[in-house]
């Protein structure tokens, strides 16, 4: 019995041992599974940030030329509107000295006061 007895504490041992050898040969390949996969998605994830930067790099010159764009457009209107309310303040005006004109003649011819001169008349 103690031969036996030796031999199934050496084969406990063994299987103990071979175990635990086939264990750490399957965490050192589990190990090396989670550092490929592990760089895999680093990869990934740098390849994403650099499409998303470069997309959004995109969108940004596109909303900027849409503003250069737009500027230019309102600066073209807002000469348009300046060039229009310049003509009808110059019509305006061209208006004002003819009342004043006719207002003149008016106070003439009822009240006999003379016409004033209409090229020093700050009025």
């Amino acid at each position: 019995m103690g031969l036996d007895v030796i031999i199934g504490l050496v084969t406990i041992f063994a299987a103990i041992v071979g175990i635990g050898v086939a264990l750490f040969r399957l965490t050192g390949k589990l190990g090396d599974e989670i550092k490929s996969a592990r760089d895999e998605l680093r990869g990934d994830i740098k390849g994403l940030r650099d499409e998303l930067r470069d997309e959004l790099r995109d969108e940004i010159k596109g909303v900027r030329g849409e503003m250069a764009t737009g500027r230019d457009d309102l600066r073209g209107e807002i000469r348009g509107v300046r060039a229009e309310l310049g003509g009808r303040i110059d019509a305006v005006a061209a208006e004002l000295a003819k009342t004043r004109i006719a207002v003149a003649r008016l106070e003439g011819s009822v009240l006999g006061v003379p016409l004033p001169d209409t090229g020093t008349d700050p009025a």
